[in-house]
């Protein structure tokens, strides 16, 4: 069941992937990160400085600049303030992109002219987390398993965390919220293993804790769910106090080791173990630059929880079944329901608090994706009454109704601010007179997604890259019609691009019916 789940989940999100990695920092300087690894072996972006964008001023386009966001380090390179590992898990795919390219006939040129070959390598190395979502979805059940559930209510429950989630719009693009997500749910599936199977306990833990170390050095910020992990074997009944805390100190050490990698990393580049990376001078107008603020904590909780753009409820409805379950869970499961309600908690409180909570230009509660696998084992817990069905098609609907929209309009087609920020409200950030170290705008509680763009009477068909579904076949054809050299692309490569992909959904999907069926004669054959 867990291979099927995985190819089904893999199949559907590179159907429906961008492969528009060019619209933001953390999706093309990360997949700079690996180019620039394979051609010269290190991490920097000097790529960056070779693609220019527009300078806007008071709505005048006044010069160009280089793309690049991050610092330049000691030894003279441009970095990216990204975790190191993030470059090094779309490896595979990038290097298999670069052998379609080359049976395809597409060349490579050196940019700004090469964006053809650019385009086509790039949106299929973000096939990449594609592969951690499905794998989230394929370690969702296994954790649903090794907790107790039927394998009948964990493969209902699977299906609505990667059809019905936020998890299939980050499928889809090239941001480092599938991996952890991936990262963490299958570390979770390895904890609860770990109590039932004594004799393999130690190893499943050192996966785990390996797991832990993987998240945090994709994406740093992953260490604030980590205490969670920590948390929970120190409550698990039915173990000596020695076993315990030798399997709380197992996973601690995954994050100890991954908050020192960090620091010696931002050592290594920039002289300092806290310095990350990140410029923020042309954002914060007031320095010192302070990223979190305590009072700004209930309107960062009710972006997260309340805002139709960024509701963490609204973008994975299942969670309401999870909640609903949540007091059998603390009956039954009390040391998991204590090791979730950490990680959530940390979780609200720290991005409730970042200067940014909504996660920047984005679908639906970016910072919060690895959380929803997770939080979503409540539903699983075999104490708790099986959801209805009627219960799981209402929760599945709305969620599967706002995953296809995501991933059919671009996020930054759909929230870009345009090009003259002081005229206030823009829809998805608004102005503001910042706190000092604070930013001068902060999103638009009332901005509602995807209205304005599917509005438009031309959103198909103005022939341009990053408008209209946003489909990398489709994305691929807009660069071979409308980009200098597009047509060194071949006709037939957008077209065929899919189909391997639907032969594979469809097998998988056939699969997956029968393994349900014949898991449906077994328990009424049982009861």
């Amino acid at each position: 069941m867990v291979i099927y789940l995985f190819l089904f989940f893999q199949a559907l999100y590179a159907l429906t992937s961008s492969g528009n990695t060019f619209r933001i920092p953390d999706e093309f300087e990360v997949y700079f990160q690996a180019e620039h690894f394979v051609d010269e072996g290190d991490l920097s972006v000097p790529q960056t400085f070779a693609m220019r964008q527009p300078v806007v001023v008071e709505g005048r386009v006044v010069g160009t600049a280089p793309i690049f966001f991050g610092k330049v380090g000691q030894d003279g390179k441009p970095y990216a303030p990204y975790g190191p590992l993030a470059a090094l898990l779309i490896l595979p795919h990038h290097l298999a992109a670069r052998g379609v390219a080359y049976l395809s006939g597409v060349p490579r040129i050196p940019l700004p002219e090469g964006i053809p070959w650019l385009f086509l390598v790039a949106g299929l190395t973000a096939l990449a987390t594609s592969t951690a979502a499905a794998l989230t979805v394929a370690g969702f059940y296994r954790a649903s398993i090794a907790l107790g559930a039927s394998p009948v209510r964990a493969v209902a429950l699977s299906p609505l965390l990667g059809g019905a989630t936020v998890l299939w719009p980050y499928g889809t693009t090239l941001y480092t919220e599938a991996f952890v997500a991936a990262a963490l749910i299958w570390a979770a599936a390895l904890t609860l293993e770990a109590r039932q199977s004594p004799d393999t306990a130690r190893p499943r833990l050192m996966t785990a804790a390996f797991l832990l170390f993987v998240a945090a050095l994709t994406k740093p910020t992953a260490l604030v769910l980590a205490p969670g992990f920590v948390i929970a074997p120190l409550l698990q009944p039915g173990l000596s106090p020695r076993r315990r805390l030798q399997s709380a100190l197992l996973l601690a050490a995954g994050v100890v080791l991954a908050a020192g990698f960090h620091a010696w990393w931002n050592m290594q580049r920039f002289g300092s173990p806290f310095d990350l990376g990140y410029d923020w001078s042309e954002t914060v107008p007031v320095q010192p630059f302070r990223p979190f603020a305590l009072e700004e904590l209930p309107r960062g909780l009710a972006v997260l929880l309340l805002s139709p753009g960024k509701s963490l409820l609204l973008w994975a409805p299942p969670l309401v079944l999870a909640l609903s379950r949540w007091g059998r869970l603390w009956k039954t499961e009390r040391a998991l329901a204590v090791g979730l309600m950490t990680a959530a908690g940390i979780s609200l409180v720290f991005y409730g608090t970042y200067l940014f909570p909504e996660g920047g230009y984005s679908h639906g509660p970016r910072h919060l994706v690895p959380l929803v696998p997770l939080l979503l084992l409540a539903a699983a817990n075999p104490g708790a009454p099986r959801p209805s069905r009627v219960s799981m098609a209402a929760c599945g609907l709305v969620g599967l109704a706002i995953a296809l929209l995501a991933v059919s309009v671009s996020f930054l087609e759909d929230q870009a601010i345009g090009t003259n920020l002081s005229s206030g409200f823009t829809g998805y950030y608004e102005r503001i007179d910042p706190a000092p170290g604070r930013a001068s705008n902060r999103y638009a509680f009332g901005y509602i997604p995807f209205v304005r763009t599917l509005g438009s009477p031309d959103w198909i068909g103005r022939n341009r890259v990053g408008v209209g579904p946003d489909y990398l076949p489709y994305n691929l054809e807009q660069v071979r019609r409308g980009v200098r050299g597009g047509e060194t692309i071949p006709y037939w490569l957008p077209r065929v691009l899919p189909v391997p992909f639907v032969i594979l959904l469809a097998w998988s999907g056939l699969r997956l019916r029968r393994a349900v069926r014949q898991g449906d004669a077994m328990r009424s054959s049982v009861f």
